[in-house]
């Protein structure tokens, strides 16, 4: 006899998401999946051509990622147990150019920067979002920018301890102008 496995209910464990780092078979997911999160988060403050632009450098995203992959870096995925990925994230200690002059400008040291965290509708009553800045980073201080209409990801922040710090920024440049970021710091 051969007992189906019911992939729509809770493990033996409770379990409902399970977290795992992406493999460089995974990339395609990954970037297919921030599309897909930047449609609701930017889509009342960008046209269609913002996404129609983004989305045409898919290939060029998915080798990005795993040539970053294949180099040991780590972007975990959260994922329900029919497979379906319902939150990212990545951290790491190389800050992009305006972290770097953020974390001088306000002295804050070492820290993680969080990247690509995303999460989906579905997370929304789990704390799916904090076990993956648990995972990736443990309770190291740590700086992220909320950017858009990402109820979910501040909520989790918050949750682990983030705070806002300074002013919302706006950049002048396109193509993210029109979207203010915030800095979300765990010190």
């Amino acid at each position: 006899m051969i007992w189906p496995f019911n992939r729509k209910t809770s493990t033996e464990t409770g379990a409902e998401y399970y977290i795992r780092d992406a493999a460089i078979a995974d990339a395609k997911t990954l970037v297919d999946f921030k599309h897909r999160i930047w449609r609701d988060m930017f889509g009342h403050l960008k046209d269609e051509a913002f996404f129609t632009q983004a989305e045409a450098t898919t290939d060029e995203q998915v080798k990005f990622w795993q040539s970053r992959i294949s180099r040991g870096d780590t972007v975990w995925m959260a994922e329900d147990l029919r497979d379906r990925l319902v939150g990212t994230l990545h951290a790491t200690t190389k800050h992009s150019e305006h972290t770097a002059e953020f974390v001088a400008a306000h002295a804050l040291g070492e820290l993680h920067e969080l990247r690509y965290f995303y999460l989906t509708a579905a997370t929304a009553e789990t704390t799916i979002g904090t076990e993956l800045i648990r995972t990736a980073i443990g309770d190291q201080p740590a700086i992220t920018w909320l950017m858009g209409h990402a109820p979910l990801v501040e909520t989790n922040l918050r949750q682990a301890g983030f705070e806002p710090l300074g002013e919302p920024i706006d950049p002048s440049d396109a193509p993210w102008k029109g979207i203010p970021r915030q800095a979300m710091v765990r010190q």
